[in-house]
């Protein structure tokens, strides 16, 4: 017999594949500079506002609450993944935290160096500036290539179904 849990709102799967859309455009499509770069990015900084505040207010899994750092949750997670069965009933595990919290600092970091570039006279043309906020850009674009494959490896290791859930907001659990 099978159970279907909500694991994800639908605001954070909104969330999760704008800011996933608004990278791509920006990083590999759009003229950095342009109105659309920019447009795009105030869009991508403002949804990383609100999901500060969503994880602060959020009693869901999607709430900073359910973040655990400790030596306990890393030597837990660690030890699934030994045995080959993460919890099918969590949202993050402690790694996929910290790389929900480097996200938010790269595009907070991206938001506010695009905007003193663009909107501060006293920064416009700012090879120093321009540097840090490319530099933002890789880091983030590395990150994302280490999230596509520490899912697709977890949920492979793992026998967990982390990709769909992220899709549909549930997942489907085997109770044998």
């Amino acid at each position: 017999m099978a159970t279907t849990i909500r694991v994800w709102d639908p605001f954070i799967r909104i969330c999760h594949w704008t800011l996933v859309t608004v990278f791509t455009l920006n990083y590999f499509v759009l003229e950095p500079g342009d109105l659309p770069h920019e447009i795009l990015g105030y869009i991508a900084f403002g949804l990383i506002l609100v999901r500060i505040v969503w994880g602060v207010i959020a009693t869901n899994r999607a709430g900073f609450r359910h973040a655990s750092f400790r030596k306990a949750a890393f030597s837990r997670h660690i030890t699934e993944l030994k045995n080959r069965n993460v919890s099918k009933t969590h949202g993050h595990n402690p790694v996929g935290w910290l790389m929900v919290f480097l996200v938010i600092g790269l595009f907070t970091g991206l938001g506010v160096t695009g905007f003193m570039m663009e909107e501060i006279d006293a920064f416009w043309g700012n090879q120093t500036l321009q540097g840090i906020h490319e530099w933002l850009a890789h880091t983030l674009y590395a990150a994302a290539i280490v999230h596509i494959v520490a899912v697709i490896l977890t949920q492979w290791w793992g026998k967990v179904a982390l990709i769909p859930a992220m899709i549909t907001g549930k997942r489907h659990i085997d109770n044998n």
